[in-house]
């Protein structure tokens, strides 16, 4: 017996759902939640290639939470804001033009870059870019 109504269900594997969104779509359930988990066999006779597909993956993961800001700021407060951007080793101090300031550039916590950027903009930083980072290597 036929159904009086055709049922269309879309599927989609998504991070964040802004495609979704964009789309004028909104999730009604979520069906299956999966991870991925490399496993390496402790007997590997290619160790070599599990470090380097991990550092991969490791670097594509960190790429997703990080991304870079850069500012301009005088050398007076440069301490100052290091301290809002002290990078995940150290930030990068880049000489300008007028000695009285420097660029720096640090990787920070996309979750967090909007404070961080309101911190800047508040010891006098200028010129302040946030880019985002498609890999890296950590």
């Amino acid at each position: 017996v036929p159904l009086p109504y055709k049922l269309t269900v879309l599927v989609h594997i998504l991070e964040s759902g802004e495609t979704m969104r964009a789309a004028g779509l909104h999730e009604v359930t979520t069906i299956l939640e999966t991870e991925a988990i490399l496993i390496r066999n402790p007997r590997t006779t290619h160790e070599d290639l599990v470090r380097k597909l991990a550092c991969r993956i490791e670097g594509v993961i960190t790429a997703q939470r990080y991304v870079i800001c850069n500012y301009n700021c005088e050398r007076s407060h440069l301490a100052e804001a290091t301290k809002i951007t002290p990078g995940r080793t150290a930030p990068t101090i880049s000489t300008l033009e007028d000695d009285r300031y420097v660029a720096v550039s640090a990787m920070v916590l996309k979750s967090k870059v909007a404070d961080i950027m309101d911190q800047l903009k508040g010891i006098g930083a200028t010129d302040i870019l946030v880019l985002g980072i498609s890999n890296c290597s950590v």
